[in-house]
């Protein structure tokens, strides 16, 4: 229970931090974002900015008819914004559609890519795989710290024909490029796992072992807010001061946010 709950506070309190957060302030856009953002002309009377993708988020810019500015991401109907000036914020579909890019034509607004995946914070997934011989079955929640590094929660049930059980951890994930059209990762986390025998036996009692986890795999972008995503894991568990090493390979699905 304590190692559950430490994995809860580690995810869900930075998340609501963001949160938090971006109540106040627009998302901080890049020299890069910049130089890779589409260039549009504002021709309405104004254009409102707000600190985030929604309409309760407030309204801390606006800019004016005859500015241009550059289109850096999209997330659902919202995109975020910047102005020459250096200001950020978040539009709507609705009131970007109503804009010209250099040739005098109405703009032709890009679509989420791969590269909005690694600018948004929160990841929900899960996995399908197999733990020597064992299919396992993951869910998986991950926060973003950085560009390149993240965290992530998982819990999962282990099924055998003689077994069954369960496994938590919590994993740095690190995502050392983002100049390709796909994502590869390295992983490294620790946990703890519970196997207990269908048919039980007197005196028996349910093994509990923890193991640390090095991993690889890569995450492809394929359409709206999804990814797929493989993965390599070896698993190295302590059990009655010995250990057991365990090659684990799986495929998922994750939704960012």
């Amino acid at each position: 229970m304590k190692f559950r709950a430490i994995l809860l506070a580690v995810l869900f309190i930075p998340a609501f931090s963001v949160c938090a957060e971006s109540v106040k302030q627009a998302p901080e856009v890049t020299s890069e974002d910049l130089e890779e953002a589409l260039q549009v002309e504002v021709i309405d009377s104004y254009l409102e900015l707000h600190t985030g993708p929604g309409r309760g988020y407030p309204v801390i810019y606006v800019v004016e008819k005859g500015e241009v500015i550059s289109v850096i991401s999209r997330r659902t109907t919202w995109y975020l914004i910047a102005d020459q000036h250096g200001k950020s914020g978040w539009v709507t579909r609705e009131s970007l559609a109503r804009t010209l890019v250099d040739t005098g034509t109405p703009v032709a607004l890009p679509e989420t890519r791969h590269g909005d995946f690694l600018q948004h914070k929160i990841r929900l997934g899960f996995t399908y795989g197999q733990q020597e011989g064992s299919d396992q079955v993951s869910m998986i929640a991950g926060f973003r710290l950085s560009r390149h590094f993240g965290v992530e929660a998982e819990y999962g049930q282990l099924f055998a024909d003689t077994v069954d059980g369960y496994q938590q951890s919590l994993s740095l994930i690190v995502e050392p490029t983002d100049r390709w059209p796909f994502t590869p990762f390295l992983s490294a986390g620790y946990g703890n796992q519970k196997l207990e025998l269908k048919e039980k036996l007197p005196g028996t009692d349910p093994v509990r072992d923890d193991f640390r986890a090095l991993g690889a795999g890569v995450n492809v972008y394929i359409g709206f807010n999804f990814v797929l995503r493989g993965e390599y894991r070896n698993m190295l568990i302590f059990a009655d001061d010995d250990t057991v090493r365990n090659d684990v390979w799986r495929i998922g699905f994750s939704s960012f946010f």
